[in-house]
């Protein structure tokens, strides 16, 4: 992992370049071809196949029997830098690449895009790989340059080789996919030669290139998280992995505190005849919570009554968003601190205590960037947060001093898994519920739990 330290040593070496950064390297020449394909889930519910192309026309999708040209969501362009953005550097973002989508279609058991062939999404998703926050943090506003050309302290290639190997049924990405915000300093080797910024670069370096071999071996589910905001990424993200289908939407404000991008409903997404994940994008909130008169309020109220109504029909609801509520941070002293989110009091408000409606029996983040497991004896759905799949983290968490800590008034923990390896998790079908595995970036095991209804054993 990247520790302090090596965040020091990054500020130390920006002091002693002056804070100057290196010259803008010229633009890549655009890239040639079919770049990636892949299967997601999008509203509906449905499944959309998407591609990312150099060639100036979308490819034609094909399979036993049919064949139709995709349809265009972006075409290349340059837009300016991200509005609100906080890093003290900007350069315009570009875009090189034709984003274009299909619909999956009926009774087809494979499709091909150019010579990459997808597979039908199953109709029980019974083996589910997990991973989040995965990118290579570059970010001069917090001094934090990862070693994106080390595979030790960026290995998320290695987390990808391991969920390709354990053959999921469908993988699900809990958020935070890009994280190269700001330019490597200068003479600073573990990340020297990476792009930035917000363009189609950085993205395919830290995320689409690395997973193009899993994009294509099993469905995905996208979760947005804040590195997807339309202050940071949000731009790529409503190009490439945005659940609406149709032309890609833009980072548009809409009113005061409230920008049209930021905002997507809520949607399920079927694992069986009896459970369904319902995804939620948490992703502009993050730790700040809006006053309650305002229009953002009104707005993830909303999404917050759509949660429920997905919910309603079903025996088992997985709620995913990026932001945990009832999960720990990180520190150095490891002493436990409830980690933030500005969606908390929004739950409390739709849902009381319970946070969630009833039939949802957990809830799946990231954002935090370990692996946690959370059983309670009081009424909330267990929480699991995986997201140790690759990004810089830095401290622990005292596991015996977190058993005792109240996350919330009225909540009593029972059960608590911690690690802060790098790695993934495999979610596995039971006649129960569920098993969960958490693997380090090399595929051994840290630990097993099963979920039964909302009761955690491991």
């Amino acid at each position: 992992m990247i520790h302090r330290a090596r965040f020091l040593a990054a500020a130390a070496l920006l002091v002693l370049a002056g804070c100057a950064a290196p010259p803008p390297p010229a633009p890549s020449p655009a890239p040639v071809g079919l770049q990636q394909a892949w299967v997601q889930a999008v509203a509906g519910p449905a499944w959309a196949v998407r591609a990312l192309t150099g060639e100036a026309r979308c490819p034609t999708l094909r399979w036993s029997g049919g064949s139709v040209v995709m349809k265009e969501r972006s075409a290349p362009g340059e837009l300016p830098p991200p509005p609100g953005n906080k890093e003290p550097e900007h350069k315009p973002t570009r875009f090189t690449l034709h984003a274009c989508e299909a619909a999956w279609p009926a009774d087809a058991a494979q499709v091909q895009v150019g010579d990459v062939v997808l597979q039908a999404p199953a109709a029980e998703a019974r083996r589910i790989v997990v991973i989040g926050d995965t990118g290579c943090r570059l970010k001069a506003s917090g001094h934090e340059f990862q070693g994106c050309n080390d595979a030790s302290d960026w290995p998320f290639p290695r987390v990808l080789a391991q969920a390709l190997s354990l053959k999921p049924d469908l993988v699900i990405h809990v958020g935070d996919y890009h994280y190269r915000e700001s330019p490597c300093p200068a003479g600073m080797a573990i990340c020297a030669g990476s792009p930035w910024g917000y363009g189609d670069d950085t993205w395919q370096a830290d995320f689409f290139q690395p997973a193009r071999a899993l994009l294509a071996a099993a469905p995905w589910v996208f979760v947005r998280g804040n590195h997807e905001a339309c202050a940071r990424a949000g731009q790529g993200w409503l190009r490439y992995l945005d659940s609406q289908t149709g032309p890609a939407r833009d980072c548009l404000p809409a009113g005061p505190g409230v920008n049209d991008g930021d905002f997507t409903p809520p949607f399920a997404v079927p694992l069986s005849p009896r459970s369904q994940l319902i995804v939620f994008d948490s992703s502009e909130i993050g730790s700040r919570t809006p006053p309650k008169d305002s229009p953002a309020w009104a707005r993830w109220r909303q999404q917050l009554d759509l949660v429920a109504e997905l919910a309603r029909d079903h025996a088992q609801s997985l709620f995913v968003n990026h932001h945990p509520s009832l999960a720990f941070s990180p520190s150095p002293s490891a002493e436990p601190t409830t980690a933030r989110s500005g969606l908390t009091p929004l739950l409390q408000d739709a849902f009381g205590s319970r946070l969630f409606p009833p039939g949802v029996q957990a809830s799946l983040h990231g954002h935090v960037h370990m692996h946690q497991a959370l059983g309670f004896a009081s009424n909330q759905p267990v929480t699991l947060v995986i997201g140790n799949g690759g990004s810089a983290a830095e401290g622990r968490v005292n596991e015996a001093a977190a058993l005792r800590h109240e996350l919330m008034p009225g909540t009593r923990l029972e059960t608590l898994h911690i690690h802060g390896e790098f790695g993934l998790s495999l979610l596995t079908a039971t006649p129960e519920g569920w098993q969960l595995q958490a693997l380090d970036a090399l595929g051994q095991p840290l630990s097993t739990c099963r979920l039964a209804g909302q009761k955690l054993s491991c």
